[in-house]
């Protein structure tokens, strides 16, 4: 009986080590699955995700071959357009439609501060620029800044822009309008509206190549300025003189200003509140030309 139960326990023994090695081999072969039969969820996120980024790229998408496809017909883009069309990609300098970069087109301070002041004489600056310089022009996948407040002259953008009044022209635009002889008319958004009238007024009067935009970079000792290239004059009050003076010596003074666009060329108009018009032809052969003799 003794010998019975010793056999028993002993092969009782021997089955549970054998049920327990099962158990074992087979949790083993559990731990060699592999990460991608995962069905669960990751976190923070799964290894490797996908980009799944539905928006604009900037400037052009990536593994494109710097290319960027028009998402309306899906056509790649030209490399003019790559570099500016006027219309893509602008808020990099400025975009009107915006919101958030309409501060540069409204009057944030006190209008009082920039009261004109009759005693106060106008500043005329020139600047030397060497003869053998050549402004640099860079499309928008480069920002461009300037060491002065008023920039005259330096790098621009490619694109020309339409002459006439805008909503607000950043000076990587305005500077492309200089470099072809224009004249470029700045104003604070605070300053006296009966002065930016009178200022606008003579300009439109006298060339056609001119731009008109406000421009937070103005004091509010001299709120209103012209600009060409190389060249600016600051007032706080409107001087007929100096101004219709201004313009006749320094118009078209660009180096730019025998360049054409060719007919049907891209141009920048984004925010043109008012187009200029013709007053002697496209190359402005008179300046001003109903002063003389007054």
């Amino acid at each position: 009986m003794i010998k019975q139960n010793i056999i028993f326990y002993f092969l009782l023994l021997i089955s549970v080590e054998i049920y327990g090695k099962r158990l074992i081999v087979k949790r083993k072969t559990t731990k060699s699955a592999p990460v991608e039969a995962w069905t669960g969820k990751w976190f923070p996120g799964p290894p490797h995700p996908k980009d799944d980024w539905k928006g604009k790229w900037f400037p052009y998408p990536p593994y494109t071959n710097r290319q960027i496809l028009n998402v309306h017909d899906n056509k790649p883009l030209t490399a003019t357009e790559i570099c500016d069309d006027g219309k893509q990609y602008i808020g990099i300098d400025f975009d009107p439609s915006d919101i958030r970069q309409s501060f540069e087109h409204l009057c944030l301070a006190n209008r009082t501060l920039y009261t004109p002041n009759m005693k106060r004489e106008a500043l005329r600056m020139e600047y030397f620029i060497p003869p053998a310089y050549v402004p640099p022009v860079k499309c928008l996948n480069e920002t461009i800044t300037y060491d002065s407040m008023l920039p005259t002259y330096g790098a621009y953008r490619p694109i020309f822009p339409k002459y006439g009044s805008y909503i607000f022209m950043p000076p990587q635009r305005y500077l492309t309008a200089l470099s072809q002889g224009a004249i470029v008319m700045l104003y604070h958004p605070c300053a006296y509206s009966g002065q930016v009238k009178l200022l606008q007024n003579t300009l439109r009067a006298c060339m056609y190549r001119h731009i008109i935009t406000p421009s937070q970079s103005l004091s509010p000792e001299r709120p209103l300025a012209l600009l060409a290239w190389g060249k600016s004059l600051e007032m706080s009050v409107v001087d007929d003189h100096l101004v219709v003076d201004f313009m006749k010596q320094n118009a078209k003074q660009g180096p730019n200003f025998s360049t054409k666009p060719p007919n049907g060329t891209k141009m920048y108009e984004a925010g043109l509140l008012q187009e200029a018009h013709l007053i002697t032809d496209a190359n402005d052969v008179e300046i001003c030309g109903y002063k003389e003799g007054m």
